[in-house]
């Protein structure tokens, strides 16, 4: 069955895009996707992948191309994953070996700007129920950390590859199934919060895309990006897990005598950001803006633009959480220092623990 005939039972994850021209649901962001109810002994889908390719850096081999990672997930436990490296593949999901009665969940395990994938078609041997969810909604706003970039790569690899990249097991859906939370993500590995004073080079930054369903994928392909519906897909609480590339512009700017000021600009800059966020999803809902596991530098402007907006605003649901750093001893490193999938266990309870306090205020 073509996915836009069955788009109306599926219950849809994240932020995602149907392609008219290419008749595809295109599910990008980490971790976005859709579940869908199934009677029968088979799920199978049709996917198309598109590679991304980052430029090297300067001096170094152009690394090879990206291709999106497709996984399956059945009662909270992933049951299937996959490379996807054709514009056309057929992929068995799910299998029973007796007629079945289930609730499976196609997600993107691998992040955006690293391969996309569009879904064409889903069939069974039986036939699709409707499925809805009624859970609260936790949004995860970050880089590279929030992505689970390399959290499956041996210790400290030098390489990353999509295969080693498992968003399903990052903090943030961790937090979030420990809650009984529904949630989406938005991040981008290598993203800053804000546009700093002294840019190293030209780049987007979330406060440039987080009003945009998917703006790398529509900026892609040459098209005008579309804005978010908020109030059609409200959140609950949003975690904002940035500011470790931020710091980035600062430790390699050659006049020491300008870094404070420039602390000044991020501090600024973040606090009309995090205005942004408030603005879009409205007053109820819960702004967390966090830290960790890898940089801290900026934390303390963070807690300063967070303390501003609240004596101006009088917003009380809006705070700061700093994770624990990375315990190299006991959990080790993925891929490029980044926390490994032991970290984002521990980061998970961190979170869901954190996220509980103060729901339950």
């Amino acid at each position: 069955m073509k996915i836009s005939r069955l788009m109306p039972m599926l219950n849809i994850h994240g932020r995602t895009i149907y392609d008219e021209e290419k008749e595809a649901l295109y599910c990008n962001w980490t971790c976005s996707g859709f579940t869908a109810g199934v009677t029968g002994t088979y799920l199978k889908i049709r996917v198309t992948a598109e590679s991304d390719q980052l430029p090297g850096m300067p001096g170094m081999p152009v690394p090879p191309a990206d291709w999106p990672c497709v996984g399956a997930a059945k009662e909270d436990e992933l049951i299937f994953r996959h490379e996807c490296r054709s514009d056309d593949e057929w992929l068995t999901v799910w299998q029973s070996g007796s007629t079945e009665t289930a609730e499976i969940r196609i997600l993107k395990l691998s992040e955006n700007a690293r391969g996309k994938l569009g879904i064409l078609e889903a069939e069974t041997d039986g036939s699709f129920f409707p499925v809805h969810s009624s859970k609260p909604v936790l949004e995860i706003v970050g880089d590279s950390i929030t992505c689970g970039f390399g959290n499956e790569a041996s210790n400290n690899s030098l390489e990353f590859h999509t295969s080693e990249e498992n968003g399903w097991e990052a903090y943030g859906p961790r937090a979030a199934r420990e809650l009984g939370y529904e949630f989406r993500m938005v991040c981008e590995s290598g993203i800053m919060a804000v546009t700093p004073e002294h840019p190293l080079f030209p780049m987007h930054t979330m406060d440039d895309i987080y009003e945009y369903t998917d703006e790398l994928y529509e900026k892609k392909h040459g098209r005008e990006p579309q804005k978010w519906n908020f109030a059609e897909h409200p959140s609950d609480i949003v975690v904002i897990n940035l500011g470790t590339n931020d710091s980035n512009p600062l430790r390699f700017y050659k006049d020491f005598g300008e870094i404070p000021g420039m602390e000044i600009w991020f501090r600024d800059r973040y606090k009309e950001f995090i205005r942004k966020v408030r603005k879009a999803n409205g007053a109820d809902t819960l702004i967390v803006c966090a830290l960790g596991s890898m940089d801290y530098y900026l934390y303390h402007r963070i807690l300063e633009a967070v303390d501003e907006l609240i004596a101006e605003t009088g917003d009380q649901k809006l705070c700061c959480f700093e994770f624990i750093p990375i315990n190299v001893m006991f959990e080790g490193y993925g891929a490029m220092g980044h926390p490994s999938a032991k970290t984002h266990v521990r980061m998970g309870k961190e979170l869901a623990y954190f996220l509980r306090s103060k729901v339950n205020q």
